[in-house]
């Protein structure tokens, strides 16, 4: 299982996942709508995972 933190509301959760690509259509949200951060570092979709990962769900927050 990968822990998923969503740091702006402050939950957690946990999916299986070989890939962040992997975790979005789990949790039905958007993909466009957060920045990825395993291990204190911005990763990309194809990023893999592993059992016993976690990481961190920053929403993007735009406009002008």
């Amino acid at each position: 299982m990968i822990k998923v933190v969503f740091l702006r509301d402050k939950r957690t959760v946990e999916v299986e996942a070989k890939n962040v690509s992997d975790v979005f259509p789990k949790l039905s949200i958007l993909r466009e709508q957060y920045v990825v951060i395993k291990n204190g570092k911005i990763v990309c979709e194809d990023e893999s995972l592993s059992d016993g990962d976690t990481i961190e769900l920053f929403t993007v927050a735009s406009g002008g």
